[in-house]
């Protein structure tokens, strides 16, 4: 067992003591958590359950649970114990609900009570009044999204605790008669289990606090994500992953009106909470900002009581609707980040020597979190009042705005159309199918069509995932600009665009009339399909759902063809990319088995009984070609990006069924590559991983028909002299080639002289220019903070199969790659030009005008195989479903090619 640092008892810690600074000496008798209060002895303390006092150990997920079900099992009629999903290892994730006895014995009718609230069309006259002045006001408080992010958890069992034995305490009984309280201790039990294994191996007898050694250093893919390395805070409109989506239901369940996200930030930082930093996002309305402050200045005043240092409305902005406070806050709540300064283990020296403990964090976060649940209780009418107030004021404006609805054309591929509006269900919104043909001027949208009327209580989330114009406010973007000029840090903090539609792909149409002109029904899922026995076979036309289905199809056993270019039978044209599936190769189920795996996977399966095509190439030309099961390695560990790695995958493994063998790169040299039909490299720098031996391996797979496929970093490793993969290069800010090589492309910046200093024209007299004198030498193209940039596609080439010539693309970042040349390989998409070029989020002038027309997908030939560099990460946060099926193409269709 970790010897415990503070070696205070309980009760001492939990009394009043002499304040000490905020970054306090082990000398130095620690701060009490709550000065003064009495606590009932009936009520198990941390100590006692799991042998350790509150910030003396990095408690693990297990006794997270453990301690929760001691404090429901001493506190029955206050709590209920919630678990409300698992991890992808299998651990519980769990709320403890804790109010009154009286709130407790009427829990069922308090939830229903606020799914009520949280819906005003449905509410019966008077029967708001009456809910707002009965209910109690919902307050979640999620702690430790990130793993490595570790104080919050300790606070949390302590908020629990000290709800729950606290004796004589005012503040507390009118939290618990006004307030549901909804703890969630550990949103990401295990990346915390990675962290605290890595943690508790590195340490020494005494905890050490030198912020390099080993205890603070985690290895490869550190605590910071969950399972598939996905950093969650980001997720929650993606809702990829297993977390995400339990939360989300469970948020849906409850409506709670506060919410809060507690993190941990650098160890020299102090703390902060609300007010967010600019930008806020559009819909943000201004009774949330009052709150943002009411709540933020309550904070304020207890942390100068305590002489805690903060901050607010620096850094953490809630603009992105996808992070775990924001997600709520377009459904009503007041959601809120609060970001403690980490110790990152037991202690940390910080760079002015003072010495952070991880006590330290636990204080800091259970004051906050008790202030905000005293604050919510002090004003529980009316945060009940604003939060309907905000559900009815959303529904109003989509029935006056422009645009009444949003309908999603099921299209040429129907599977993408299902996941995107089953992507919008899954977070609260009313989604109907049209059950008749809607005329939209010269143009019908077929029966079938979803409808996604506007005028819904989360109306204003909606706005934000299907309207490609949330923009950050002009002065905001005014200033980031004057910053870059002077190559000053921008306030940038997280992706500017993320318009679903663009990143999946989808037609999303504007409707601007009622909704009640259209005729509908609730959207459900397509029925089981039987599929009718073929006399020749089946023909799938390409895309996402075919291209799971192919992988489903063949771990069954099917054998499937693919057809290289296009084809018309029976009257139907068949675009290129059609996948073909022969009785004759395939045993007596097959119609039973492709019936079952196109209702799972929303694919079209067309039955054919003749082989007689009337245009086109026919089903047995050479342009078919066999698709084998591929066998796929992913390079995993140190020098990939970890996020790039999970993100692979995830949509390998989860969203298309691909089975993947992870590698660490460290031991490319140990694998047998001939086992292997895919490589996956993630994005990531591999100059020391693979070199010498390991990388001529690669390279002689690669020319014996092996695909390669290099992500985003690994693309840019890929052209560089010595590892010449890939037959193009990077670009710098003027268009001459990144690494030192000469000449150029003469990108948009022409080239400068080679000093880097401004030309007078040798005319003394003239006024230096001195911008241009100051300007670096070998500067990198300006960056892009994410945003969703059009890209061109080459249809007639294999990787651009299920597609309709363009797609979406998340660029991030200052890659730009100059086109391959045509005797080297093709250019399968490049990034458009023109006004249209950028979908959604903030591109500078100077980076969209390099980027056109460059390179955003190469495909080069090596020998009998090919290396697939994409320019960016296809499988950004998996929400890009539009380039995913890119990544899905090279990796099933490389080998058969």
């Amino acid at each position: 067992m970790i010897r415990p640092v503070l070696a205070t008892s309980l009760a001492v810690m939990l009394s009043g003591m002499a304040a000490s600074p905020s970054s306090a000496q082990p000398a130095k008798a620690p701060l009490a958590f709550a000065p003064g209060t009495r606590y009932d002895a009936a009520i198990p303390t941390l100590q006692q359950v799991l042998g350790h006092e509150p910030g003396a150990r990095i408690t693990p997920p297990d006794g997270v649970i453990t301690y929760l079900k001691a404090l429901a099992q001493a506190a029955p009629t206050r709590t209920r114990f919630i678990e409300y999903g698992r991890t992808w290892e299998g651990r519980p994730l769990v709320v403890l609900a804790i109010a009154s006895a009286d709130r407790i014995a009427q829990l069922d009718s308090v939830q229903a009570g606020l799914k009520k609230l949280a819906d005003p069309r449905g509410l019966a006259a008077g029967e708001e009044e009456r809910l707002v002045g009965s209910l109690p006001v919902g307050v979640w408080l999620m702690h430790a999204v990130h793993g490595n992010e570790i104080s919050s958890v300790d606070a949390a069992l302590l908020e629990a605790y000290h709800l729950l034995a606290a004796q004589g305490d005012a503040q507390v009984d009118a939290i618990l008669r006004e307030t549901l309280v909804l703890i969630d201790p550990l949103e990401n039990p295990d990346g915390r289990a990675r962290f605290v294994a890595s943690n508790t191996q590195a340490m020494g007898p005494d905890p050490d606090p030198e912020p390099f050694s080993a205890e603070h250093n985690e290895p490869w893919p550190g605590g910071r994500s969950n399972h598939y390395l996905f950093d969650m805070n980001r997720d929650w409109f993606a809702q990829s992953q297993a977390e995400t989506r339990g939360r989300t239901k469970f948020y849906l369940q409850w409506f709670p009106q506060v919410v809060v996200d507690l993190h941990e930030m650098g160890g020299d930082s102090s703390y902060y909470f609300a007010p967010p930093a600019d930008p806020l996002n559009p819909y943000i309305t201004p009774q949330q900002v009052g709150w943002f402050n009411t709540i933020g200045k309550a904070n304020a005043a207890k942390f100068d009581e305590r002489g805690f240092a903060y901050f607010n409305r620096e850094v953490y902005d809630s603009f992105y609707p996808g992070y775990g406070e924001s997600w709520p806050i377009f459904h009503g709540s007041i959601g809120m980040t609060y970001e403690m300064a980490s110790a990152r283990g037991l202690v940390w020296r910080r760079t002015d020597d003072d010495l952070l403990t991880y006590r330290d964090g636990v204080l800091r976060h259970f004051t906050s979190a008790i202030t905000t649940l005293a604050t919510s209780a002090a004003n529980r009418r009316q945060i009940l009042k604003d939060f309907v107030d905000y559900r009815r004021s959303a529904i109003a404006e989509g029935d006056k705005g422009r645009t009444r609805a949003w309908l999603i054309p099921v299209g040429a591929d129907p599977a993408r159309a299902h996941r995107f509006a089953q992507l919008l269900r899954d977070q609260g919104f009313d989604v109907q199918q049209a059950t008749e043909a809607i005329a939209m001027g010269t143009r019908t949208l077929a029966a079938g069509t979803y409808v996604v009327p506007a005028a819904q209580p989360a109306g204003r989330l909606l706005v934000n995932l299907l309207d490609p114009a949330i923009a950050q406010p002009e002065a905001f973007v005014k200033e980031q600009d004057r910053l870059r000029k002077k190559r000053l840090p921008d306030q940038m903090y997280d992706v500017t665009g993320w318009h679903l539609p663009s990143a999946y792909d989808v037609e999303v149409v504007a409707f601007d009339r009622p909704v009640a002109t259209l005729r509908t029904r609730p959207a459900a899922a397509p029925a089981a399909m039987t599929v009718p026995v073929a006399k020749v076979g089946y023909l799938m036309p390409w895309g996402l759902g075919t291209a799971s289905l192919v992988v489903a199809a063949q771990k069954a056993g099917v054998r499937v063809r693919f057809a290289d270019q296009g084809f018309t039978l029976a009257g139907r044209a068949y675009p290129a990319g059609t996948a073909i599936v022969r009785t004759s190769e395939n045993g007596e189920d097959l119609a039973a088995v492709l019936g079952r795996l196109a209702a799972e996977h929303h694919a079209e399966v067309v039955p054919v009984d003749s082989a007689f095509t009337e245009g086109g190439i026919s089903l047995g030309s050479n342009r078919v070609v066999a698709l084998k099961a591929p066998r796929v390695l992913l390079a995993w560990d140190t020098p990939t990006s970890s996020q790039s790695a999970g993100w692979a995958r995830y949509v390998l493994e989860r969203r298309f069924g691909q089975r993947v063998s992870a590698v660490r790169v460290n031991a490319f040299g140990m694998a047998d590559l001939t086992r292997f039909d895919v490589v996956v490299l993630p994005s990531g720098n591999y100059q020391q991983g693979l070199n010498g031996p390991a990388l001529q391996r690669l390279k002689d797979w690669v020319s014996a028909g092996g695909t390669l496929i290099t992500i985003a970093e690994a693309s840019r490793w890929a052209t560089r002299d010595g590892v010449n993969l890939l037959d193009t290069t990077t670009e710098l800010r003027d268009g001459r080639p990144e690494g030192g090589a000469t000449g150029g492309t003469g990108g948009p910046g022409g080239n400068r002289p080679s000093s880097g200093q401004g030309s007078t024209s040798g005319d003394s007299s003239k006024p230096l220019d001195l911008e241009k004198a100051t300007l670096p030498k070998d500067e990198p193209p300006f960056a892009t903070s994410g945003a969703l940039v059009k890209a061109n596609l080459d249809r007639e080439h294999w990787l651009a199969a299920g597609t309709d010539g363009d797609i979406h693309g998340m660029v991030e970042g200052s890659r730009i790659f100059t086109p391959i040349t045509l005797d080297k390989g093709r250019n399968v998409a490049t990034w458009a030009a023109g006004d249209d070029a950028v979908a959604a989020g903030l591109v500078w002038p100077e980076a969209k005008a390099q980027l056109a027309n460059k390179a955003a997908v190469i495909a080069q030939p090596r020998g009998r195989g090919h290396v697939i560099a994409f320019a960016e990460d296809p499988n950004f946060r998996a929400f890009t479903e539009g380039t995913e099926l890119l990544f899905i193409n090279a990796v099933l269709l490389g080998p058969a090619h």
